[in-house]
């Protein structure tokens, strides 16, 4: 995996990451982060430019999230309904998103770009919630700026930091991939928690309603 990642930003450069985090943030399953976080190692080591992998990132996450609004506010909820579960978009998971985008409004754009299920349909909650398009593209650009800044000069600087005091030893590199993988698994174990427990909660006042029901039957 990581091979072909590096393979292909040797080749094709910053086109590779634009399109991979253009992909993602549309709301495909495209790991947009980990091709980004290689390519800010990679220009640690002198192989691209750091402005080019951030400027790309950001170009790419701003323009995904903007086509995923015009998707939501276009063809609405039932878009998802019908195509979200090829993608793994269950309604149940929009639906916990749509909650907590209405809840928060359009500052959780902001915030949404840092979370790993948030960041991919972000663009399409805000456009099927019907957020004012100029306030999304304000906080969305501005949380693109910021992730890509993160990860990219991040993975720059911990790129650089490996070859000076650790001459780029293959166990470092994995390391980094552990923990990466480890906060990526803590996020969706959190997502799948709080999930969890919408429902219940969404099924106790069923349960309320059903006894004093079978109660009336049974009297």
């Amino acid at each position: 995996m990581i091979d072909t990642i590096t393979g292909f930003l040797q080749s094709y450069g910053y086109v590779v990451i634009f399109v991979s985090i253009f992909l993602e943030s549309t709301g495909l399953p495209f790991p947009g982060e980990s091709i980004l976080i290689a390519a800010g190692i990679m220009a640690g080591h002198g192989e691209l430019n750091v402005w080019g992998v951030v400027g790309a990132s950001f170009v790419g996450g701003t323009m995904g999230d903007n086509l995923g609004y015009y998707l939501g506010h276009r063809f609405g909820r039932r878009f998802a309904d019908r195509y979200g579960a090829k993608f793994g978009l269950t309604p149940e998971k929009f639906a916990y998103v749509e909650d907590r985008f209405r809840k928060v409004g359009p500052p959780i754009v902001l915030v949404a770009r840092f979370i790993l299920v948030l960041r991919q349909v972000c663009g399409f909650a805000a456009g099927t919630l019907r957020f004012p398009w100029w306030e999304f593209l304000l906080f969305n650009a501005l949380g693109a700026a910021l992730w890509s800044a993160a990860y990219g000069f991040g993975a720059f600087i911990l790129g650089d930091r490996i070859d000076t005091y650790l001459h780029g030893s293959p166990w470092a590199y994995a390391a980094i991939a552990v923990v990466f993988l480890g906060l990526t698994a803590t996020t969706l174990l959190g997502f799948r928690k709080r999930l969890r427990q919408q429902r219940e909660a969404a099924s106790q006042p069923q349960a309320a309603l059903s006894a004093p029901a079978e109660e009336g039957r049974e009297g």
